[in-house]
């Protein structure tokens, strides 16, 4: 009896671990592939967006420095993680916040969100000020 559970506890330890790789794995991330699935993408955080988009090439490192080590830490409390990009080429989609509310009272004027997207999905991100005493957040709902 003692020999079974001695093998069965480690196969069930194992299968465990697989269904939450798969689950993990399948976890389905948002749309990035158009502009518009990208503003549904910020209107369904909660904000709005000014007309106008840029854009540019970025390549996730494939070693991550002090710096993007704590971006990453960043996305994984949005949900997001890059290390499963390491080496990638992705785009960096930056919009203009028009509602980003300011603690004061009405809203800031020069907040940004930038979306990353690999293979037309949305794997990160952030909103962040370009002020001397910005900030930078991840991409979590207003709500």
């Amino acid at each position: 009896m003692k020999k079974r559970l001695l093998i069965l506890i480690p196969l069930l330890i194992l299968a465990a671990a697989a269904v939450l790789f798969i689950s993990a794995a399948g976890r389905s991330m948002p749309d990035g592939s158009s502009e518009r699935a990208r503003r549904e993408f910020v209107a369904m955080l909660g904000y709005n967006c000014a007309d106008g988009e840029s854009s540019r090439e970025i390549i996730i490192p494939a070693e991550f420095n002090d710096v993007y080590e704590q971006y990453n830490s960043l996305q994984k409390e949005c949900g997001y993680d890059l290390s499963r990009y390491k080496g990638e080429n992705a785009t960096c989609y930056t919009y203009k916040l028009t509602d980003y509310p300011d603690p004061n009272g009405g809203f800031y004027k020069d907040i940004n969100i930038n979306i990353l997207v690999c293979g037309g999905k949305i794997i990160g991100g952030d909103i962040s000020s370009a002020e001397l005493d910005g900030f930078m957040e991840g991409l979590k709902s207003r709500g």
